[in-house]
């Protein structure tokens, strides 16, 4: 592409000398100093373009435009190309044409969606934002689709900001490393390495914890002489009645990609993948996403980085007191053994224990693993890590918390997710309005379709969530 024209001493043309029919006499003289440098025919296809009713193109693109097109009609159509993202009119430079299919996108469009999908998505997921071709998304498909790589790294090194491009490469980097039959990622950092040896166990040596090599799990000294199959199977029949030191972790997946990590409870409920940069939920594995980027609602434009969390999730449960949520699991006969009294049963023999649940905190820069340390009245948990537990309990038997609203809380619940308010009839008792407005709730916005893509009446329903790392971040919304 041709530089732009140069006037007064190298000193570059103004980009605001618009056209618009009518010129001002200081701004006609300026134009005309632009097309003296220009040949006679350029300059009249200039003059004719620059002051064209209707049109506003600038002075730049269209010294552009006369450089590389001998007449007004080829200079006309390089100045008019629509973006079919978008809409602008921009100038044939602004064009980019996607590699491997015949959509093309302005720069300021490819930049956007380019920089917003290698932050928050997969390295198979950085097609073309209009087609999604080429198609790499199988297994196995990496190396066959490298050419594509190769050139969209070009396309990306030249129009984004070098960090979105050193991310980029390292994406590629991982995929490629996955790839590999005998690379595994340890299940409690996001350290990596290639496991040669036969068994099942693989030691990290950067946290020095350990990791199945072929399910990718925590270990667990369980999983010692049994297939994975067997391992898992054993893990579903224990998951009821687990023992305490079992509870203190939990394993979490990327609904994005699908990678597990192993987590200490409590905490943000915030976390980024590692791997894949998504954004989710650690209680509901919604999406967590920034305003103008939510889809839900137009209310969400000017909201920060947040999720639409369903009504079971642990963000909305943690402000239930105990007793409630006590009552919850006691509506659908659920009494694990662990199941201390709401009032705290060390409490009531006047003991006092500190909670033994791990935290991630920070140390001087260092994340560092420590018990929580809170007073812990409930078995050994303190207040907030007993309702985690709960509230995991609840999830686990499927029971719905709208069985215990009030008709203030159906009512603020449908109104979250811009359902439509029944109007209360002349007359109509109170618990008959009451049993109306948890019909519709219910029936509306049943518990499965809240945690995938809720069933909304005035506005649209968001987009089904993607991940978050082993620690979790800070966000406005938890």
């Amino acid at each position: 592409m041709m530089g732009a024209l140069r006037l007064d001493g190298g000193r570059q043309s103004e980009p605001n000398l618009r056209g618009s029919g009518d010129q001002s006499p200081a701004a006609e003289t300026d134009l005309r100093k632009v097309s003296a440098h220009l040949s006679p025919d350029r300059a009249a296809v200039f003059m004719a373009l620059i002051t064209m009713t209707g049109r506003s193109f600038s002075t730049d693109d269209v010294i552009e435009a006369v450089q590389h097109n001998p007449d007004l009609p080829s200079a006309l159509k390089f100045l008019t190309h629509t973006c079919p993202i978008c809409r602008d009119q921009v100038s044939f430079s602004k064009i980019i044409t996607m590699t491997h299919c015949s959509c093309f996108l302005c720069q300021s469009c490819f930049t956007s969606c380019f920089s917003v999908a290698i932050k928050e998505r997969a390295v198979h997921q950085l097609t073309c934002p209009q087609c999604g071709q080429p198609e790499i998304r199988s297994q196995g498909a990496l190396e066959e689709s490298m050419d594509y790589f190769n050139l969209l790294d070009t396309q990306i090194r030249h129009f984004l900001p070098p960090d979105i491009h050193e991310l980029f490469q390292r994406k590629l980097r991982d995929r490629a490393l996955q790839e590999m039959p005998r690379f595994c990622w340890c299940a409690h950092c996001s350290f990596g390495m290639l496991h040669e040896s036969d068994l099942l166990r693989m030691d990290c040596p950067s946290c020095r914890k350990s990791t199945c090599s072929q399910c990718r799990s925590p270990w667990s000294p369980h999983h010692q002489g049994l297939s994975c199959a067997e391992f898992k199977a054993w893990q579903q029949q224990t998951q009821q009645d687990r023992d305490s030191s079992m509870w203190v972790y939990k394993t979490i997946e990327c609904p994005s990609c699908q990678f597990i990590f192993s987590l200490s409870k409590g905490g943000c409920l915030h976390f980024t993948c590692s791997q894949c940069r998504h954004q989710f939920c650690g209680g509901c594995s919604q999406r967590f996403a920034l305003g103008p980027a939510c889809s839900f609602s137009a209310l969400c434009a000017s909201r920060g980085l947040h999720a639409h969390h369903p009504r079971d999730c642990l963000y909305h449960l943690r402000d239930w007191s105990v007793a409630r949520l006590h009552r919850l699991l006691q509506h659908y006969r659920v009494s694990p053994s662990w199941l201390e009294p709401s009032s705290g049963s060390l409490a009531q023999c006047g003991q006092t224990v500190a909670c033994f649940v791990p935290e991630l905190r920070d140390d001087s820069g260092m994340t560092k693993e420590e018990p929580c340390g809170r007073p812990a009245p409930y078995g050994g948990y303190c207040q907030a890590h007993y309702k985690e537990r709960l509230v995991e309990q609840i999830n686990r038997c499927g029971a719905d918390p709208a069985v215990l609203f009030s008709p203030a809380e159906v009512i603020a619940e449908l109104r979250r997710w811009s359902i439509v308010v029944p109007t209360r009839k002349p007359e109509e008792p109170e618990p008959l309005y009451a049993h109306r407005l948890h019909l519709v709730l219910t029936n509306c916005l049943p518990l499965m379709k809240q945690r995938s893509t809720p069933s909304v009446t005035s506005a649209e329903a968001p987009p089904t969530p993607p991940v978050h790392s082993q620690r979790p971040n800070q966000s406005d919304d938890v």
